[in-house]
């Protein structure tokens, strides 16, 4: 009997040190970093990403529409050159939803992964007698160097009337959208047709962080 009563006493004390696993793994979850810019695009896991197990018959594509994300943010965020990848591969896989809202008098976008704010851009909105519409709306295309159709015809990407730089991000509003822009200088001014406007180098970047479906809001 005594034995037994100093063997409870033993995992007695043990259990006033050992924490569940859930707590530790609680512990571990609540350890890691918020998203920066920084770690959205390297193999940092953060609060809301997860490790993948690439299964077969596994693509990049397939993978990013399971997931909501981007071929392109699992290719950065990854460090993958191309999209090569093989069973068993662990692949780090951003699970938040981001948001865009558009400050149209201050020419700015602001891109959050859920209510958290990761980067500002300058833009360029509508000018006078081209208002930038106001609302919420969803990002239904994307598409890298775009057709401009302006004036009743197709500008094709590299001619110099074609000025949507080599992004398009399209609203749910029809005719509208983000787009880069073959002038640089009129980026932080009322200066579109409507349109949000930005460097090309900011709407490449935008566009691989964010799938189609994304809202966007415009606000005054």
């Amino acid at each position: 009997m005594l034995l037994v009563k100093q063997f409870l006493f033993i995992i007695f004390l043990c259990s006033l040190f050992v924490q569940p696993v859930s707590a530790l793994e609680t512990q571990a979850q609540e350890a890691l970093p918020q998203i920066t810019m920084e770690n959205l695009f390297s193999k940092t896991l953060t609060l809301d990403s997860s490790l993948y197990t690439v299964k077969a018959g596994d693509a990049l594509s397939k993978i990013a529409k399971k997931n909501n994300t981007t071929v392109e943010l699992i290719r950065k965020s990854n460090g993958l050159k191309n999209d090569v990848i093989y069973e068993g591969m662990k692949l780090k896989i951003m699970k938040t939803t981001f948001k865009i809202i558009v400050d149209i008098s201050d020419h700015q976008l602001k891109l959050y992964a859920g209510d958290e704010l990761i980067k500002t851009y300058p833009v360029a909105t509508g000018r006078t007698g081209h208002a930038t519409p106001t609302g919420t709306f969803t990002i239904v295309n994307k598409l890298e160097n775009p057709v401009w159709y302006h004036a009743g015809k197709a500008v094709p990407p590299g001619d110099p009337e074609n000025i949507l730089g080599t992004r398009w991000l399209g609203f749910s509003l029809k005719s509208y959208g983000i787009h880069g822009t073959t002038l640089p200088e009129t980026v932080g001014t009322a200066a579109s047709e409507g349109c949000i406007r930005m460097l090309n180098q900011d709407v490449e970047e935008l566009y691989s962080i964010i799938p189609q479906g994304t809202t966007v809001t415009l606000t005054p």
